[in-house]
């Protein structure tokens, strides 16, 4: 038996610092079981000497019409959001974003991650991108459209 990971919180005790947004209706599915980001679904983020701050919590949320299928409705769409090549929290082995199930529709999903980074003076790219992909279904499909990624940023 595994144990869990501990919860972890923060207090928010102000607005966000600066939010950012960017949206598409573009239609974007995957057949792969390896992340792969969604088309336009990022947004430029940098710490460091220079940038807005040093250091920062960046609070996502992504909201997309979704869809997943597979011929024996055995088949999920995992999605999450990375900051650089850091894995927004929670981490999980698990991010089900949808099933396959029935008869294939659209339906509305949305997730909220977050990513903490310490102050440090060197310049660091931590740009976000929403990314996706499938269980181990190799005739299975996913995809997301009419999709909005919203970050709000929280200057340490």
């Amino acid at each position: 038996m595994s144990t869990p990971a501990p919860n972890k919180s923060f207090r928010i005790a102000k607005p966000a610092d600066v939010t950012y947004a960017v949206w598409d209706t573009t239609r974007f599915e995957t057949t792969s079981d390896a992340w792969v980001a969604v088309p336009g679904a990022e947004i430029d983020l940098k710490l460091g000497q220079g940038r807005p701050s040093l250091g920062a919590v960046f609070v996502a949320t992504f909201s997309a019409e979704t869809l997943c299928s597979a011929p024996n409705n055995n088949e999920l769409l995992k999605a999450t959001v990375f900051f650089g090549d850091q894995q927004a929290e929670p981490l999980s082995d698990n991010h089900r974003y949808a099933t396959a199930r029935g008869n294939v529709e659209w339906s509305s999903h949305t997730l909220i991650r977050t990513a903490r980074f310490e102050p440090e003076l060197a310049l660091r790219d931590v740009t976000a991108r929403v990314k996706l992909k499938l269980g181990k279904n190799p005739d299975g499909y996913g995809g997301v459209q009419n999709w909005v990624l919203k970050i709000d940023r929280f200057n340490l």
